[in-house]
């Protein structure tokens, strides 16, 4: 990318050694910091006024400008579409993670929450990079494959320590050697290798992070060391880089809730609730690289790379659980209702409004190992090959727990106040007294995940020193990989709930809190949201809930609450707790292969400053995924099934042919035009292959079996099946163009404009659909079930543009001021058959038109100022991105009431926020600065899109204004 915000080394860059650690560390691709793998001896040759004409040994590369510089050389030269960013120190992107570090880049946008499509979570740090507005996205560690443990195929970026990158690599399309799966474009992380610096290289750095929301202080630090050695067999090099790094935030959140069409007439909300998340994570990593040069035209590489996770949140949350359709205004209180909308007023419901006050917390470990190991050889002066194998093994244990507190409140006084937060209230008398609540339920969800690779690739390059074809190359590459997956779902476990009174509760009441018992005393506490929302938004004073070792005491504070409840019910409803188990159930086996040959041409006409290439790349696939079939457990239905499984043997296999064409042309000096054409595809995640389905026996809605009847007559049950996952998928497909213009008009000082016009025509896209399904009953007949699961079906198109600029601004009398910006543009359009379960629908099951695909914001910009004179760097910098598709129907938004089924589109506002940082140096090996985020206290809100009642903010989030005090020492 032009926009790359700063590259200091203090110190010598010798990058006549990068040209190997890009060729062997990024077999598939052009390295960010190698200008020789990008562009062949006769380019370089055909523009003698370039500046890499200079002798690049003695460039000293150092700061903002430097940085902007070695960035347009990576434009300008790349095989294809490539954006880069580079570390403005070793060991130090602008941004304090790798995820926010992306969002600085043209055409990636990431989500502002913990996971993809969870419009209920905020992530200071954010989550979900897409780019050109699609999650498919490949994600490489120097060339190579590297992933996470959590049942998809890419990494989960935030797990990475950014003090450990050297720079990130964006491709936004494709060559016949960059190794296939990345359907939106392929994010490349490079470390620094040995050979990169002319000799010995420390660098160590220290920070104390500050959260003003949270008030706390969390320490990072990171050490470098790196040197190489003339040695009787040979120049050797050894580079040790360690990091550790912590944060603590705090993100508090307001909910409106679905609007509803009550007796009345008139459309309220169900309530409306808040919550508290305190986020804490550990990030650390550690990274070896070693290089050996026996003879001028053999080189070996070996390197050894450890990302470690640990994330813990906690949220506090109130929400109501009440019947949505019961819904009231009083008409005793004020109340301001606008065309049939309620806008202020008091909410009520017979018998009260149901409320949960509860305790979540999230515990999540995950790691990713990587083991590298190549060499390259240099034949002779035409013949080069090239060899890696690599081993890739990620694993992610996970506790999600919530316990929960009931209340059924009186009413809730709910004031609308457009993009502002509500003001809610509830009668304190009422929310102060524990004997008003009751233990509602435990819900906890499990993964422990497991995933390995071994791959293996070998590449020849033959060059021609005259003539229209520069060179030919060619390759393999093998993979074997396996993924061990285990995810218990969600488990919700009832402890005391309003629909037990009179049944499961022989005396109808519900029982309230004793805080004289051992297991109320030690459980519960009084939550008075101190400080909620900033004072900023008005919510009631103090509710009872359970205390955090409730959650994270699982399974043992599960068996406390549940066995204390026993008692309290009927002889046919008690059972002891029993926790959920890792068993074969949940598991999701997946074992694949890839075998994968391309080849490509590189061409040019000197005289004409016109290169290019063109090539293809083959690839089959197979892929075997193990698990069970589970029939219904419908008494009135035995010859059905008794709830027994059945193992699935699933096999697949298939086979992608990808061509690519790249065309580059400096039609005059400083003026170039690109233009790319290549055929790619994204395989599904492991968690949508996995082998696993539920049928389900219900009876025909609205008929009740005659008193006595022990089996009923197949036309009297509804007969479906559910799964998530399709072990027959095939992957996404897409035709991309890019066409741009490029405009050097200062490269050697920083200055450059550019557009990018893009086209993806996808197919083979992912959506869920009902089809009939015979499956054998024990009775021996077939019968005949309606299977809802996720195959391939559908286009969409994608259309946009990006627009760039940078320039440092030395014609002003004062010296150093510089500007980078960028605009991203895109169009999208989806084309669904009919007869796929996709479609949303209202709460009064109307239905919406087209929408966009998820995660795509139409508008998104980058704007960075930046000023570098003498010993003073200072950086602002401002993101933003336009109102996107976060879900459909996600939690919170989706149900059935009145019979009427309904999931709700789920957008994320427009959302910017403003960074950044002020360093100084006080001497050639020593800095000292300031870094900030969120400068402007960005708010985040969601909307929820409504037909009769119209759309509603439904959620407001506030988060931490983050400072981080950091001292730099590079010797």
């Amino acid at each position: 990318m032009a926009i790359t915000l700063g590259l200091f080394f203090c110190g010598s860059l010798d990058l006549h050694a990068q040209p190997f650690a890009g060729a062997v560390q990024g077999q598939s691709q052009t390295q960010a910091g190698s200008t020789s793998s990008a562009k062949s001896a006769k380019q370089k040759a055909a523009t003698p006024d370039r500046k890499q004409t200079k002798n690049l040994s003695a460039v000293v590369v150092t700061g903002i400008r430097a940085a902007v510089e070695k960035a347009q050389d990576i434009k300008f030269y790349a095989p294809t579409f490539v954006d880069a960013l580079s570390a403005t120190d070793i060991g130090a992107l602008p941004d304090r993670s790798v995820t926010e570090a992306l969002s600085r880049i043209p055409g990636v946008t990431i989500d502002h929450f913990l996971s993809q499509g969870d419009p209920e979570h905020f992530s200071a740090e954010g989550s979900g990079v897409q780019i050109r507005g699609l999650t498919q996205v490949r994600s490489e560690l120097n060339g190579r494959d590297t992933f996470s443990a959590n049942g998809g195929r890419a990494l989960s970026f935030e797990d990475v320590p950014s003090e450990l990158m050297s720079g990130i690599d964006v491709y936004k399309n494709q060559t016949a050697e960059m190794i296939e799966g990345g359907l939106g474009g392929t994010v490349d992380l490079r470390t620094f290798m040995p050979f990169d610096f002319k000799g010995q290289k420390i660098a160590a750095s220290v920070s104390e992070n500050y959260g003003n929301f949270i008030k706390k202080y969390k320490p990072s630090a990171s050490v470098l060391y790196s040197n190489r050695w003339n040695t009787s067999i040979g120049e050797m090099g050894l580079l040790v880089d360690v990091a550790d790094s912590r944060l603590a935030t705090r993100t508090d959140g307001l909910f409106v809730r679905p609007f509803f069409k009550n007796a009345d007439g008139i459309w309220v909300p169900r309530g409306a609730d808040w919550r508290t998340l305190i986020y804490n994570r550990k990030r650390d990593g550690a990274y070896v690289a070693f290089q050996w040069r026996p003879t001028d035209n053999l080189d070996f590489f070996a390197t050894a790379f450890q990302s470690r996770y640990h994330e813990v949140w906690d949220e506090d949350a109130i929400f109501v659980s009440n019947d949505p359709t019961q819904v009231m205004v009083d008409s005793s209180q004020p109340s301001t209702i606008n065309n049939g909308v309620f806008q202020s007023g008091r909410l009520t419901q017979s018998g009260g409004m149901p409320m949960g006050t509860d305790i979540r917390a999230s515990d999540s470990h995950s790691r990713t190992t990587d083991f590298s190991t190549g060499m390259k050889w240099q034949l002779d002066s035409s013949t080069e090959i090239k060899s890696t194998l690599h081993f890739v093994q990620a694993t992610t244990h996970r506790l999600d727990s919530t316990v929960s507190l009931g209340t059924n409140v009186p009413y809730i006084d709910v004031s609308l106040n457009g993009h502002n937060p509500p003001t809610i209230g509830v009668d304190p008398n009422f929310t102060t007294n524990p004997a008003n609540y009751y233990w509602g339920f435990t819900m906890d969800h499990q993964d422990e995940n497991y995933a390995k690779e071994l791959a293996w690739r070998a590449d020849i390059k033959y060059s021609f020193l005259d003539g229209f074809v520069h060179s030919l190359k060619g390759g393999i590459r093998l993979t074997n990989r396996y993924a061990h997956n285990i995810d218990t779902g969600y488990n919700w476990l009832p402890v005391f709930q309003t629909w037990m009174q009179g049944w499961a509760l022989p005396s109808g009441a519900l029982p309230g809190l004793d805080l004289n018992s051992t297991v109320n005393s030690s459980l519960v506490h009084l939550d008075t949201f101190k400080n909620f929302y900033r004072g900023g938004a008005g919510i009631p004073g103090a509710f009872y809930a359970p205390v955090l070792s409730t959650a994270l005491g699982y399974p043992g504070s599960y068996a406390a609450i549940h066995n204390a409840a026993n008692p309290y019910y009927s002889c046919c409803y008690a059972a002891a707790y029993t926790p959920t188990l890792l068993d074969a159930q949940h598991t999701n086996l997946q074992h694949e292969k890839t075998y994968a040959a391309y080849a490509m041409l590189d061409f040019g006409v000197d005289d004409i400053n016109l290169s290019g290439n063109i090539g293809v790349r083959a690839v089959r696939t197979t892929n075997a995924a193990n698990g069970f079939l589970v029939y219904p457990n419908q008494t009135l239905a035995p010859y059905l099934g008794n709830g027994e499984t059945t193992p699935i043997n699933a096999r697949n296999s298939y086979t992608n042919v990808l061509p690519s064409f790249n065309l580059r042309w400096e039609f005059a000096p400083n003026l170039l035009t690109r233009f790319a054409f290549s055929k790619a595809i994204a395989r599904p995640d492991f968690s949508q292959m996995q082998a696993y389905e539920i049928l389900n026996a219900a009876v025909v809605s609205g008929y009740t079996p005659p008193a006595g009847t022990s089996t009923l007559p197949i036309d009297k049950l509804t007969l479906t099946g559910t799964s998530n996952s399709n072990p027959y998928l095939t992957p996404m497909k897409a035709n991309q163009f890019d066409l741009s213009l490029e405009w050097y008009f200062n490269q050697q000082r920083g200055g450059m404009a550019w557009i990018d016009v893009f086209h993806k025509g996808l197919s083979n896209y992912f959506r869920n659909e009902s089809r009939f399904v015979s499956y054998q009953g024990l009775d021996g007949n077939t019968y005949q079930y309606l299977i809802t699961r996720p195959v391939n079906v559908g286009k969409a198109t994608i259309d946009g543009a990006e627009i760039g600029w940078n320039q440092f601004f030395d014609f002003l009398p004062v010296k150093g001021f510089g500007m980078s910006a960028n605009f991203t543009y895109i169009r999208s359009r989806t084309h669904v058959p009919n007869g796929t379960n996709t479609v949303p629908l209202d709460t009064d099951g109307s239905g919406y038109g087209s929408l966009p695909a998820d995660g795509l914001s139409r508008d998104s910009y980058n704007i960075a100022g930046y000023y570098e004179h003498g010993p003073w760097q200072i950086r602002l910098a401002y993101n933003w991105r336009s109102e996107y598709l976060l879900s459909i129907g996600p939690n919170g938004y989706n149900g059935t009431d009145n019979n009427i089924p309904w999931k709700l589109p789920v957008f994320a506002d427009a959302y910017g926020q403003l960074d950044g940082s002020i360093f100084y140096s006080l001497n050639r090996h020593l800095k000292i600065g300031l870094q900030m985020n969120n400068l402007n206290n960005a708010v985040q809100r969601t909307i929820m899109d409504q037909n009769a009642s119209g759309n509603h903010i439904t959620s407001w989030y506030v988060n931490d204004t983050r400072y981080a005090l950091t001292l730099r020492a590079t010797f």
